[in-house]
C-alpha cells in the first residue's frame, strides 16, 4: 500500500501541473485505467461529460485546461484514508471563451492504485460552473 505521505505529493503535484497547464506533467499522474468525473449532468453543460481510461481522460483534461484558468488557490484540507483521498480547495476561476469568472469552493475525491490517480471525483458549484461556460 503506497504511503499517506506520497498520495498527498501526488495529488499536489497533478494538482499543480493542472494549475499551470502542463497536460503531460497532469497525466503522468494518472492510471491507465482512469476515469475522471465532474459531478453533474452532461445535460448542464459539456464540461460534466464523464470520460473513462486514460486516453478519454487526457482528452477532457486538455479541454479543461484550454477553457479555465485557475488563480488564489488555497488548499483547505485533505484526508488520506488507505488509497482514497479527499481534497478541499478553493480557486478563482475563469472561462476564457466566455470571459466570465467566479470563485469556487471544490471537493475532490481520490483513488489510488499503483501510485496513480485511478480515479476522480470533483464535486463544485455545477450551476456555477454552468453559468462560466454558456456562451
Amino acid at each position: 500500500m503506497i504511503e499517506r505521505a506520497a498520495i498527498e505529493t501526488l495529488i499536489r503535484d497533478a494538482y499543480a501541473a493542472r494549475h499551470r497547464g502542463d497536460l503531460d506533467a497532469l497525466m503522468d499522474h494518472f492510471h491507465p485505467q482512469c476515469s475522471y468525473r465532474l459531478a453533474g449532468g452532461p445535460q448542464a453543460a459539456e464540461v460534466f461529460v464523464q470520460p473513462d481510461g486514460i486516453e478519454a481522460v487526457r482528452e477532457q483534461m486538455a479541454g479543461l485546461i484550454a477553457t479555465y484558468v485557475f488563480s488564489n488557490i488555497e488548499e483547505l484540507a485533505m484526508t488520506v484514508d488507505g488509497e482514497t483521498a479527499t481534497l478541499h480547495w478553493r480557486a478563482d476561476v475563469a472561462c476564457k471563451p466566455t470571459g466570465r469568472s467566479g470563485s469556487f469552493e471544490i471537493m475532490d475525491v481520490f483513488t489510488v492504485s499503483d501510485g496513480k490517480l485511478k480515479s476522480v471525483t470533483q464535486f463544485t458549484d455545477t450551476a456555477g460552473v454552468a453559468r462560466l461556460s454558456s456562451i
